[in-house]
């Protein structure tokens, strides 16, 4: 019984790890997109947001095996990525203004 309940806890860790990976992948590609978004789309990041709206939306009606719950979830955190990306370039305008 003993053996038991430690693979048991064994697995649980495996499966901590490997779920604290992902988050660790997911975060950094998030902190990269809203890089890209401020390095190329100066001025321009309302425009790649909407077109990237358009391709997820052009794609989730394109396919049937694409549930609309994973379509809202998807676009909910690209709204949210976007709205961060668009909250560093205003606010770092700001701040260059006031250390010039």
């Amino acid at each position: 019984m003993q053996n038991l309940v430690i693979d048991i806890l064994r697995k649980l860790a495996k499966v901590d790890a490997a779920t604290k990976d992902l988050i660790a992948q997911v975060e950094a590609q998030s902190l990269l997109l809203a890089a890209l978004m401020l390095t190329v789309g100066k001025g321009s990041s309302p425009v790649m947001a909407t077109n990237i709206e358009k391709a997820i939306l052009s794609a989730a009606s394109a396919s049937e095996e694409i549930l609309q719950t994973d379509v809202d979830l998807l676009l909910s955190h690209f709204v949210r990525l976007i709205s961060v990306s668009q909250f560093v370039e205003v606010n770092g305008e700001e701040t260059n203004a006031e250390n010039s």
